[in-house]
């Protein structure tokens, strides 16, 4: 009995913020992160700048980066989490953070885009690794009852990152240029390893030992996904959110100067609202939603950030869209942070990195998918497809920003004159005895 009441006082027990943060391991932890995004925000718009200002990079060469850093997470970030629930968690931040570091460090040192490139997705690839590993590190360090205001905690951190890293970025860019911000955000790595020695972190059965394979224990994080109904509506409903959230980052300005027939102050003040009242709302669930259901708080989000949006279109109105950016970034935060809470608490912690991979590479498409959707392409020019000629219901002739041609490119001057130089180069080659190009649609030409 007297562990019975022990329970019920635990569970009407308020954590505070700073109850949880005087837990040393988890401030460690949270610190590092705190330090470490910071320094991630300022290599990323350092990154832009050199290569849209400096090195006057075309649009494609900008977005570049993102699409280095996006691949890695969508493509083996699910595959990490196998590894995540094999290896030491503490050992694998710790590396992670280092060789972060020596390639954060790297891109001080780079001097064109294919030196650029590499290092974005090297990172990246890296951080798939590191991020599961910090989301299994913090149920091991926190009571059940305390990881709603720690993800709570994280989750400010990041929106605060995301509004004054870009700030701090653009100041040491105009006062030292794009390298400092480099090098720092390498220090930054080497303070979260350093940190995260200091954390001590109790280990799980299946830690430190072979599975029964790769490809076994992948399906099977998948299916406990795909069989646990609760872990799968919360994957899907963070990536509505993200969706979401992505799409309006990405229509806002057309919303504004069409819609709304507004300025960049507008702008500016729906892109900050948006930030702070995320921050707000993640502040408010860490505190009084404690002893609320998460999953009815996940529900409310969904509903809140899925009303304002459809008042935003309804309604063209300035001060109808301030309001409703209050409300869409509190609705954002309660999907999020009770979902990463929930799969936290009723997923094993020997299945919980590949979960968590599971879910991080998910949102990340979903992202991207957000994205293409609502034309952050601008553009393409297509002439070669994979049925000819293009069929006539095909949507891609339906869509305004894509300029067909019917496999004709060959034929522009610039082609011509391409097309003759190789051919005179193999020419002289075969005179010379040299190697003829890659281009040849009879590679045994080359024996000959």
């Amino acid at each position: 009995m007297i562990k019975d009441h022990e329970a019920e006082d635990i569970a009407r027990e308020k954590i505070s913020f700073g109850q949880v943060l005087r837990n040393r391991q988890f401030f460690a932890l949270w610190l590092a992160n705190l330090v470490s995004s910071f320094g991630d925000w300022l290599a990323l718009i350092a990154l832009f700048s050199l290569i849209g200002f400096r090195w006057k990079g075309t649009p494609s060469e900008v977005s570049g980066i993102m699409i280095a850093y996006v691949i890695p997470v969508a493509l083996f970030g699910s595959i990490a989490g196998v590894f995540v629930d094999r290896w030491n968690i503490k050992r694998t931040m710790i590396a992670s953070d280092l060789i972060r570091a020596i390639l954060a460090a790297a891109l001080a040192l780079a001097s064109g885009l294919f030196h650029l490139y590499p290092i974005v997705f090297a990172m990246s690839l890296v951080s798939s690794f590191f991020i599961p590993a910090q989301s299994v590190a913090i149920p091991r360090l926190l009571r059940k009852e305390e990881l709603l205001v720690a993800n709570s905690l994280n989750a400010q951190t990041v929106n605060l990152n995301r509004i004054l890293g870009p700030a701090a970025a653009s100041a040491l860019v105009a006062w030292a240029g794009e390298k400092l911000c480099f090098y720092i955000d390498s220090l930054t790595f080497i303070f979260s390893a350093a940190m995260l020695s200091l954390v001590v972190l109790p280990q799980v059965k299946s830690e430190g030992k072979m599975g029964t394979g790769l490809r076994q224990e992948f399906i099977a994080g998948l299916r406990f996904i795909g069989r646990h109904q609760l872990i799968f509506f919360l994957i899907g409903s963070m990536m509505a959110a993200v969706l979401a959230i992505a799409a309006f980052d990405s229509l806002i300005i057309i919303y504004v100067r069409d819609i709304l027939s507004s300025d960049s102050r507008v702008f500016g003040a729906i892109l900050s609202l948006v930030g702070v009242t995320t921050i707000l709302g993640s502040a408010l669930i860490g505190k009084y939603g404690q002893h609320h259901s998460k999953l009815l708080l996940v529900i409310l989000g969904i509903l809140t950030f899925g009303v304002s949006i459809l008042i935003l279109t309804i309604f063209g109105n300035v001060w109808v869209t301030l309001v409703c950016c209050l409300i869409l970034g509190v609705g954002v935060a309660g999907v999020m942070v009770p979902s990463q809470t929930l799969i936290q608490e009723e997923t094993p912690p020997e299945v919980l990195g590949r979960v968590s991979s599971t879910s991080m590479s998910l949102i990340t498409v979903a992202q991207l998918i957000s994205f293409l959707a609502a034309g952050r392409i601008a553009g393409a020019g297509l002439d070669v497809f994979a049925v000819e000629p293009l069929p006539g219901g095909s949507p891609l002739r339906k869509l305004p920003n894509v300029l067909l041609t019917p496999h004709c490119a060959g034929g522009s001057i610039e082609a011509v004159v391409a097309m003759t130089n190789r051919c005179v180069d193999n020419l002289l080659a075969i005179r010379d005895g040299h190697p003829l190009g890659e281009d040849l649609l009879n590679p045994e030409a080359r024996a000959a």
